[in-house]
């Protein structure tokens, strides 16, 4: 017989968690790992590896706060600003 009194399931807190690459969304480390490639590849700044590291441990901190930060500002960057008249 089932027990009607009590619906409650455990559930993991990985399956409530986001997915993290490095410790930041996979949007934020796909847009490093660009800024890398371009920078050293593309253009052979080597020094340019410094300023990237500190953005990565900025967004990793900001990420430990609150794991959708990342997110919404790629998001507000990417919109489309419209004025409605």
């Amino acid at each position: 017989m089932v027990d009607t009194r009590s619906y409650s399931k455990t559930v993991h807190r990985s399956l409530l968690q986001r997915e993290l690459l490095g410790g930041i969304p996979m949007a934020g480390m796909l847009l490093l790992i660009m800024l890398a490639v371009v920078f050293m590849y593309g253009l052979e700044l080597y020094l340019a590896i410094i300023p990237i590291v500190i953005l990565y441990f900025v967004m990793r901190h900001l990420t430990k706060q609150d794991p959708w930060l990342i997110d919404i500002v790629l998001d507000n960057i990417n919109q489309k600003d419209v004025l409605l008249p």
